[in-house]
Parts: structure tokens; C-alpha cells; sequence
């Protein structure tokens, strides 16, 4: 209740702020007008065109700042001018001039009035454009579904998320929907066989290399755990930093806490009391649970307008266990990278060069380049082990962990770590590369495309504990991370919360103890495919799977995906699952379905990454009727901006060399198609997004013949903001 008042009190201090400089900005306009009506009645009364500058150049000399009538640009020694650079001082010293002169002519005296005429007309159409943007924000304000103007979404339901029609409201029947699917799943423990998982572990690791490695990796892990159990107050000012800094980069807290930890940071008292307390309560670490009243748990709606369940926990708990989960996840990490960094244990599928091949090698590349280091088998697997391998954890405990899907390509002053979306790019890219390079060489090639259906809500505890106990997970942290997943919830519905229930399924959605444990699991499906499948790579950003190469070898290795995740007890989405392959005689288990990517559609004839353009069309006719619905100016270029500028950009891909200036071309005319379709010929508003939004101002506020220039202009120099698709893509069309 106190945080909703103190919102609530923000809220009516940043409108009455807002309605104060309306009301002065309009007192300004105003003013200005009848200032410069009676000084343009004054000069036209005049004759005499010497009197006329005069009478100009005084009064312009008099808008001052001090005087409410300032004119940007003007100064008393400055005046810009088309005939160069004039001063009011010169243009004084002229006009004294004239009266004796007959060489001041009157063309020229005629062209200094036009300009300080000028001055005054920009000055009218600045304040009456600063009106207009005031009328545009008090319509938005007044708008109250404005502030919940929902954004595009580009994934389905998933991982206890529901995202319905893009551009579309969830309906609480869909919201419904949703949590009685949570419900069944979290509620409902799903026992797996855990000897069968040992035993498929066992023979992943068979081998006398690979069984001293998993020695060498229970040993650490079970370091790791000591370390961490004799840690002595891990609590500082620098912990605090980095962890509330990882947690302000997630959608685990609602933004009200996200603005109160913000706080946090800035004030050293409370850091140093939360210390205190978070180090005493490390220090009972055997002792700590959830509490019993329960946490509550609803469907929120993300940035990226998905609503997924998520768990309205305390600030203080948040930190405590992001700090245990990135602790175990950058270490753990490091631990399972040293497997892959084993020639003996990971499997290599490329063979070494003979000896022809490394003399012609260095024929053409240079002496040095017969080091194997510099070749493009070697490229490839840094970029797996750096970029995608176990991408959902950290490399340091300062990086705090990847953001949510939607964020922004940002990196932090500590690392280099990019964002889900960042990383989802670069392996697009890396995707459509190789697979050129692939069909160069060795013609044939087979690409697949899997997702694991509801992961985090899925995942068994029984396969948790196994996998964990199997790689040396001590026992006292074994029953701690039991208490960790065994959460008390209490379900809301429309304010009203039911009774506290355990959770017997799935992991916290966006805690940092979560994604170590769906990353240890997953490593086994890592390992596997390279152990199964000749040493192909599993690229994996947590639960979406991609695997490409030899059609023979890609089938193998879908085979051993299909295995594992059987064995773990988890379920493939067939709906997002689907491949691409030259013979069905090579590859008879690849599955059925498209190769997608957003918009993009792995064309299986040319190769060429197409637009789905009936995909589009669809998404199109939803913006459509939400564009239609919006009740402001400001929530129409939001929801265009939002769609348009986000949306669109992210699921046509990013050019690159690697797709060619042909798909800069097919994105070009897929923005064309659906200008076209939202405002069309026979549309009441315009052939364009310009034209419709022209006729919606004329229409609600009298305003008429708006430049493009207010429209496109960022808010910062008075403009609307409107995102023009054509110009990014035209900016790189020809390079």
C-alpha cells in the first residue's frame, strides 16, 4: 500500500508539473502573437520602408530572453540572413546611412524586412508547433490505455509464457488460460526415471579420458560448493553493485522494485545495512527457506509485451540467491568449458590436414598460415565456446548475466557479454555463413531447427537432482537448491490470492539459480550430439536449438536430441521445430516443418533466407487494427514505433554480407507492401503513415499542412519521433 501511494503521489506531481508548463508555454504563445500582430499592424501602417526596418529592428532588438519573446538564432551582433551573415548593429548603421546615401537601395531594404519578418514567423511556428505538442501529450495523458499499450511479440507460448496474436490485448480468458497451464504443470511433480539418466550419463562418459575428466569436474565442483559454504560474510559494497546491477538487466522484480534497487546504489547507508543482513543471513545458510505465508505469483506483462508468471518476491531475497546463482553459475561454467576444451574428451569432427593440404595452405595464405590455430575449424569453435556455449551463464561474476529476449545490444563497462537478442543475431548470421560455405564445399547440406516446449516450466526435479548429484554436487547444497525449487506460491487472480501450494515442477522463471540448473541439464544434450553425432556442435541459446553440417551427421545428431530430451524427461515443440535437407533417404528422422528465423524462411531450393511474406501480411492486418484502436496521436506512433521500428527490424534480420543485397532489397519492399496495406488507395487517411497521421491531427486539433520534419524529428528537438523504415536500409543498400 505505501508503494502505490508513493507511485500514485509521483504520478499526480509529474502531471501537475506537466499541466504548469502547458499552461506557461501557451501563456508564451500567447503573448508572442499579440506582440507580433501590433508590430506587423505598426510596420504595415508604414510607408516609408527606412521607418518599416526601423520599427522592426527595434522591437526584434527587444526579444530577450528577459522578455519572454526570445528568438532563437538572434543576436544583437548576429543575424543570420540569406544575403550572409548581418548584424542588427550593421543593419542600424545602414538605415542611418540611407537617410544621407542614395546607394542603400530600396531592393535591399526591402530583403532586410523579409528577413527580420522571418525571424518573427519562425518564432510563431516554433511555439505553435511546442502548442501542438502540448495538445498531442494531454491527449495522450488523457488516454488511459495509452500506458498500456501493448508491444509486439515475437515468440509463442513458452517457458510459462503466453504471447497471443502480436500487436494484440491477451484476453483474461487467454490470461486464464495461462495459469491454469502453469498450475497444471508446476503442481504436478513429474517423476523421471533417475538410474536411466545415470546409466545414459555413464556411457556418455565412458572411456578412460572421459571418466577422468568427469573425476577432475566432480572434484571441482564439489570445491566450488566447500568454497562457498566457508565463505565468510560475501557481502560488500562491490557484491552488492554487481548483483543488483545483474538483476536490473532481468524482468525478475516489478519496475517499481527495479526503481527502488536503482536507489539502492546510489545511497552507501542502505548498501551497507543490506550487507549486514544478507551476510547474517549467509551465515544460516543451512537454515534459510522462502518463509511459510507463500509468494505470490501472476501473469506480468514483459517490455516485449509477452506476459509470462512470474513470482513477486522480497528485494533482499532476490539478492541473496542471484549472488548463489551467478557464484555457481561462472564457476561451473568454467569447470564444463575445460571438458570442451579437451581434445581427448570433446570430440573434433573436422580431421587434421595432411600434408598436401597444409603445403597448399601455405602456398596461398602465407607461411604462417599451416598453424592450425588460424584456420576456419579452429574460428568456429572459439565462437562456439566464447559466444554460445552455455550462453544463458555468465563468464564473471561483474557480466550478472544475459538480460531478457527484447533487450538491446548493450555492454556493461565489466564485459563484453552481449544480450539474448544480440547473440540470436550473430548466430543467424553465423548460420546463413556457413551455410554457404558448406554448399561451396561439399555441396549437400542439412540444417534443423527445435525448441524444447515450456523448459523452465517443465523441467523435472527428479532430473535436476540427478544430474546435479551425478556431477558432484555436494549434499548440504543439494538440499538447499531442493528447498530453492520447492517454492511456496499463492496464485492471484484479480487481486484475490489462493491458498500457498508447493511448487513440485519447473524453476523460478529469471533467477540466476534457475539458469545454472537449465544449463547444467541441458549440457548433458551438449555433450551428447558431439558424442553421438562425430563431434557436431549443438548450438543452444538455452532451450532453442539449431544443429547444421552433413545430412547424414545432422540426422545423427538429431537423433541423440531426440534421446536425451526423452531421457531428461523434457518434450520437443514440434510446432517450432522443422528442418531443411536434400534427400529424405539421408536424413529420414530430421523432422517436418520450416527452418525460421522471425520472418525468415530457409528457402530448401535456393538457400536464400526469404521473407515469409503471408507471415507478414498477417501480422500486418494486426497492426492494423490496433494502430485503428489507439485513442492518441502519441499512442499511434508508439505502437508504430514499437512494431515497425522494433518488431519488424529484428524478425527481417539485420544486413549482412552473408544474405546479400537482395535481402536488403525484400525488406525495402516488404515495408513498401505494408505501408500499402495499412494505407492503402482506398483509405480515408493517406497512402502513407505521413498522410494518416496528418489527416488524424487536422482532424482532432485544426492543424494543417504538418512538415515531415515535425513528425520525424526526435522528441528532443520538438518532434514526434516517428521511425522511418526505408532510410536504415537504404543507408546500406549499396555498400
Amino acid at each position: 500500500p505505501i508503494m502505490s501511494s508513493s507511485a500514485g503521489i509521483l504520478s499526480q506531481t509529474l502531471q501537475s508539473i506537466t499541466n504548469t508548463k502547458i499552461s506557461e508555454l501557451r501563456k508564451q504563445r500567447e503573448s508572442f502573437a499579440n506582440f507580433k500582430g501590433d508590430l506587423l499592424a505598426s510596420v504595415d501602417d508604414t510607408t516609408d520602408q527606412v521607418v518599416r526596418v526601423r520599427k522592426l529592428i527595434s522591437a526584434i532588438g527587444g526579444c530577450t530572453p528577459e522578455s519572454g519573446k526570445e528568438l532563437e538564432g538572434l543576436q544583437d551582433h548576429d543575424v543570420s540572413s540569406t544575403t550572409g551573415n548581418l548584424s542588427l548593429k550593421n543593419i542600424r548603421r545602414f538605415l542611418d546611412q540611407s537617410q544621407y546615401d542614395p546607394s542603400v537601395s530600396r531592393p535591399l531594404l526591402k530583403q532586410w524586412e523579409y528577413e527580420l519578418r522571418s525571424l518573427l514567423d519562425q518564432r510563431s511556428r516554433k511555439l505553435d508547433y511546442a502548442d501542438l505538442y502540448a495538445r498531442l501529450l494531454t491527449e495522450w495523458l488523457a488516454d488511459t490505455s495509452a500506458a498500456t499499450t501493448p508491444s509486439p511479440q515475437a515468440e509463442t507460448a513458452e517457458n510459462g509464457e503466453l504471447s497471443d496474436e502480436p500487436f494484440e490485448l491477451v484476453a483474461q480468458t487467454k490470461l486464464q488460460q495461462l495459469r491454469e497451464m502453469f498450475e497444471s504443470y508446476v503442481f504436478t511433480p513429474l517423476d523421471t526415471d533417475t538410474a536411466a539418466i545415470s546409466q545414459y550419463l555413464d556411457g556418455l562418459f565412458d572411456g578412460e579420458d572421459a571418466a577422468k575428466a568427469l573425476k577432475a569436474l566432480r572434484k571441482e565442483v564439489r570445491g566450488i560448493g566447500s568454497s562457498l559454504t566457508t565463505s565468510s560474510n560475501p557481502f560488500n559494497h562491490g557484491v552488492l553493485e554487481w548483483c543488483i546491477n545483474g538483476i536490473l538487466k532481468n524482468d525478475l522484480l516489478t519496475e517499481h522494485k527495479k526503481t527502488l534497487l536503482a536507489d539502492f546504489l546510489q545511497n552507501q547507508v542502505v548498501l551497507a545495512e543490506i550487507a549486514d543482513v544478507l551476510n547474517m543471513r549467509y551465515a544460516s545458510l543451512d537454515s534459510w527457506t522462502w518463509g511459510d505465508e507463500g509468494i505470490s505469483v501472476e501473469p506480468r506483462k514483459q517490455l516485449n509485451g509477452k506476459y509470462r508468471v512470474m513470482m513477486d518476491e522480497d528485494i533482499l531475497q532476490a539478492i541473496f540467491l542471484h549472488y548463489i546463482g551467478l557464484s555457481w553459475s561462472v564457476q561451473v561454467k568454467e569447470a564444463l568449458r575445460r571438458i570442451v576444451q579437451n581434445k581427448k574428451v570433446w570430440k573434433r569432427p573436422e580431421p587434421p590436414m595432411t600434408r598436401d593440404e597444409k603445403h597448399r595452405r601455405e602456398y596461398f595464405l602465407g607461411s604462417d598460415s599451416a598453424d592450425s590455430t588460424h584456420s576456419l575449424a579452429s574460428k568456429k569453435r572459439d565462437a562456439y565456446e566464447n559466444e554460445y556455449f552455455l550462453a544463458q551463464l555468465p563468464d564473471t561474476v561483474q557480466a550478472g548475466g544475459r538480460g531478457g529476449y527484447d533487450d538491446e545490444e548493450v555492454r556493461g563497462p565489466h564485459t563484453s557479454l552481449k544480450t539474448p537478442f544480440g547473440i540470436r543475431q550473430q548466430l543467424l548470421l553465423q548460420i546463413a555463413s556457413e551455410l554457404l560455405v558448406h554448399r561451396a564445399q561439399h555441396g549437400a547440406v542439412a540444417v534443423v531447427q527445435s525448441d524444447i516446449q515450456w523448459f523452465y516450466t517443465s523441467l523435472s526435479h527428479s532430473t535436476i537432482f540427478t544430474v546435479m548429484r551425478y556431477f558432484g554436487m555436494p549434499e548440504n547444497w543439494m538440499t538447499f537448491f531442493k528447498k530453492y525449487l520447492e517454492t511456496p506460491l499463492k496464485m492471484v487472480y484479480e487481486s484475490e490470492e489462493s491458498e500457498v501450494r508447493h511448487r513440485k515442477r519447473g524453476v523460478p522463471i529469471a533467477h540466476a539459480i534457475s539458469n545454472f540448473m537449465a544449463e547444467l541439464v541441458l549440457f548433458v544434450l551438449d555433450f551428447a550430439v558431439n558424442q553421438e553425432a562425430q563431434g557436431t556442435l549443438l548450438y543452444r541459446l538455452t532451450d532453442d536449438l539449431w544443429i547444421w553440417g552433413d545430412p547424414r551427421t545432422t540426422n545423427d545428431a538429431w537423433k541423440s536430441v531426440q534421446r536425451s530430451v526423452t531421457i531428461l524427461g523434457l518434450t520437443i515443440n514440434k510446432r517450432k521445430s522443422g528442418s531443411v535437407y536434400p534427400n529424405k533417404e539421408v536424413s529420414p528422422d530430421l523432422p517436418d516443418g520450416d527452418v525460421k528465423w522471425g520472418f525468415l524462411k530457409l528457402d530448401p531450393d535456393s538457400g536464400r533466407w526469404l521473407i515469409d511474406q503471408s507471415d507478414v501480411d498477417r501480422h500486418t492486418q494486426q497492426l492494423k487494427r490496433q494502430l485503428n484502436s489507439s485513442k492518441s496521436v502519441f499512442s499511434f506512433i508508439q505502437i508504430w514505433n514499437s512494431c515497425v521500428g522494433r518488431f519488424f527490424t529484428r524478425t527481417f534480420g539485420q544486413p549482412a554480407n552473408c544474405f546479400g543485397q537482395e535481402h536488403v532489397d525484400m525488406i525495402l519492399d516488404t515495408h513498401k507492401r505494408v505501408q500499402e496495406q495499412l494505407f492503402g488507395e482506398d483509405s480515408t487517411t493517406g497512402k502513407s503513415v505521413t498522410d494518416h497521421l496528418r489527416k488524424l491531427i487536422a482532424d482532432r486539433f485544426d492543424v494543417h499542412d504538418i512538415p515531415d520534419a515535425f513528425l520525424y524529428l526526435p522528441e528532443e528537438l520538438g518532434g514526434l519521433s516517428l521511425y522511418n523504415p526505408f532510410v536504415p536500409y537504404l543507408v546500406v543498400r549499396d555498400k
